[in-house]
């Protein structure tokens, strides 16, 4: 919807992560562009959400969801990437 995402970069992942895994390949391309906003737009990692957590909707899917959480947390692949860009 138009001017709903003010001051916000959302990331659209295809596929329904309900029913299917993401790949190895999905993973490490999402983190490592993830990665790369943050450092451009001076992102922490705690500013980073799945859309689920910011509202109503079963979005990004139960297995994408999983890994999201694991990847944030300390020693998670996005984690460890956040502090070599911000500390």
């Amino acid at each position: 919807m138009k001017d709903q995402n003010e001051h916000n970069i959302g990331v659209l992942v295809l596929g329904n992560f309900d029913v299917q895994r993401p790949t190895p390949q999905t993973l490490a391309s999402l983190d490592q562009f993830l990665g790369v906003l943050m450092r451009r737009y001076n992102v922490p990692l705690s500013r980073v959400y799945t859309h689920r957590e910011i509202g109503q909707s079963a979005c990004p899917g139960v297995n994408l969801q999983q890994y999201m959480v694991q990847t944030r947390r300390s020693g998670g692949r996005l984690a460890s990437a956040a502090r070599g860009f911000f500390g």
